[in-house]
């Protein structure tokens, strides 16, 4: 099938050049079952090679594509375009250039959850063995890629930034706080993270690539079920 064409608005900003952002409109040849990381390549390569944004894996795996397409929060490798597209950066973090946001700061403050196994004392034998039912609790919570799609989609993080860290840092305390062999106070650290500003609105759920669920995993530790 051959190509149409396709237009694409791009949200531009170089912080050593540009005092204000401003976007930017390119021809690219839309073919059906393109993704939004199709279409940046293409621009990027051919048309504008200052262009930049962040990926690896071309496989929702490694979590750095994260965008807004069309407005809405998602993955650039695994969003399926039409002629006409959008692209911004995640609204939730800084822009450091066009697509590029900085991760930093918001890993930093996930540095305060002590996101490492602890252990009192080592295990009666090894390797130690884990239930079926104890496993698949926090398996579903290791999935979380750290995307950031569920922060720009969480309106609770939008308005109370501060006081909230967001959906995305307590997938990654679930996992965690759901393993049997972990023995901190997880709830205490969600409750000083500020876990009871969580609304329950299930955005976060709704963009989420995986299917983490960070609301349930929010609700668990609130209540308590860590």
């Amino acid at each position: 099938m051959s190509a149409s064409p396709g237009q694409v608005t791009i949200f531009r900003f170089d912080p050593e050049t540009d005092l204000l952002p401003h976007r930017q409109t390119f021809s690219f040849p839309f073919e059906s079952g393109m993704t939004a990381l199709d279409v940046a390549l293409y621009v990027q390569r051919r048309l504008d090679g200052t262009l930049t944004f962040s990926y690896c894996c071309r496989n929702s795996h490694c979590g750095t594509c994260g965008a807004l397409v069309n407005g809405r929060p998602g993955l650039l490798c695994r969003e399926p375009v039409t002629r006409e597209v959008t692209l911004e950066p995640l609204d939730c973090l800084p822009v450091l250039r066009d697509l590029t946001v900085d991760r930093a700061p918001y890993e930093e403050r996930m540095l305060a959850l002590r996101l490492f196994a602890h252990r009192s004392q080592l295990p009666a034998e090894e390797p130690e063995r884990v239930c079926r039912s104890d496993q698949e609790r926090f398996k579903v919570a290791s999935r979380c890629v750290e995307c950031y799609l569920c922060l720009a989609a969480c309106p609770a993080f939008a308005e109370k930034p501060h006081e909230f860290l967001g959906p995305a840092g307590f997938a990654q305390l679930g996992r965690h706080a759901f393993d049997p062999r972990d023995e901190l106070d997880r709830g205490l650290i969600a409750a000083s993270a500020g876990a009871h500003h969580c609304t329950g609105c299930g955005a976060c759920d709704d963009v989420c690539p995986h299917s983490v669920g960070p609301c349930a995993i929010i609700e668990k530790l609130v209540d308590g079920r860590g």
